[in-house]
């Protein structure tokens, strides 16, 4: 049986024009719908609209349902091609995500691939995925500088995913003296196991109105966090859990930390983001060692593990987040001390599920 669907409703008029032997022109005169819009039917371009349909309907002594259907169900199977396409589109994509969303548990291995494709979509929030292939000009990203093989769709994708469960927070108006008086005890939990510190660290970062959110790293990304404002009054601030260091998590924290205190709302900040980002560093380190006792700590000239201990110990610090800084201002080698100071987290991750 022929699919009627397939045909556009100006080919019925054509066929009839030709039985009654009609100009277009002649059916202009005689319907009252303009000889250019019969035109634009016959050839395939146009749509039967309502008006047109009750000319039409009044002409042949038919309803107006029936044209009305007859482009409805060539409209559908239009848009039933072009959602086919879509998905296989989405698939292509996707796929560069599924090991990530097998691992965590947000598809299943006997999931056939447009429930995959949907899965995806409801996690990130999007009609289409293709929708993520553009950089998102509006998030403050912290990546990781050693591979630059970050992919746009899997960074935008994870950006996708923290929005989502910030949005679960409760929404509290953002409070930046609140956070200022909080900073030295966030600080001070870089020494604490996370499963000590994390509870404390997100209730004040809530009070504080922002949407604290922890997730897994996926490959390509190069993510370490984001931060981005949802609302004038609310914003997001997510770390991933790349490698599980403890001094990745905290300089990764307090570099968005700095973005949030500064209000660095990327709306009004195109084309500056090596800037913002260089301002987000200088803060952050200062947050986390204060310039007044690193520049004491350079003039001894003494950068042994005992030394470095010492150190940290009197300002109340995590040992790697000071080697962290002597590594960025090339004081000692990169590698120097880093099974000595190596401290990861088991991270206990937040799952959209």
């Amino acid at each position: 049986m022929m699919n009627i669907k397939r045909f556009h409703p100006g080919i019925y008029i054509k066929d009839s024009l030709e039985v009654m032997e009609m100009t277009a022109r002649e059916f202009s005169y005689r319907t009252g719908i303009s000889e250019r819009t019969l035109s634009s039917i016959i050839n395939g371009n146009g749509s039967i609209t309502f008006d047109v349909a009750y000319k039409l309907s009044q002409y042949f002594d038919n309803s107006i349902e029936f044209w009305t259907n007859l482009q409805n169900n060539y409209d559908l199977y239009l848009k039933e091609n072009e959602t086919k396409i879509e998905l296989e589109n989405d698939w292509e994509l996707v796929k560069r995500i599924k090991d990530f969303l097998l691992k965590y548990k947000y598809i299943l291995k006997t999931d056939d691939k447009n429930t995959i494709v949907y899965k995806a979509r409801k996690l990130a929030g999007v009609n289409q995925l293709s929708l993520l292939k553009e950089k998102d000009s509006f998030v403050c990203l912290k990546e990781d500088k050693i591979n630059n093989d970050n992919d746009c769709f899997i960074q935008n994708f994870w950006i996708a995913l923290a929005l989502n469960e910030a949005r679960k927070k409760n929404g509290i108006a953002y409070n930046k003296k609140y956070l200022i008086n909080h900073i030295d005890e966030i600080r001070n939990m870089t020494t604490k196991d996370y499963s000590v510190f994390y509870p404390r660290l997100n209730e004040i970062l809530t009070e504080c109105g922002i949407s604290f959110v922890v997730l897994p790293y996926i490959e390509k990304s190069n993510i370490l966090g984001a931060t981005k404002w949802f609302s004038k009054e609310n914003v997001m601030l997510a770390v991933s859990d790349k490698d599980g260091k403890a001094d990745c998590f905290w300089i990764t924290l307090f570099h968005e930390i700095s973005h949030v205190l500064m209000e660095h709302r990327r709306e009004t900040l195109f084309n500056i983001e090596d800037t913002t980002d260089f301002e987000a560093d200088l803060m952050a380190t200062n947050l986390l060692i204060p310039d007044i006792m690193w520049n004491e700590f350079l003039e001894r000239n003494n950068f042994t593990i005992e030394s470095i201990n010492a150190f940290s110990n009197r300002i109340n610090i995590l040992p790697s987040i000071v080697l962290f800084r002597l590594y960025r201002e090339r004081i000692v080698p990169y590698g120097t001390y880093e099974k000595e100071f190596n401290v990861v987290y088991q991270i206990v991750l937040q799952l959209l599920l």
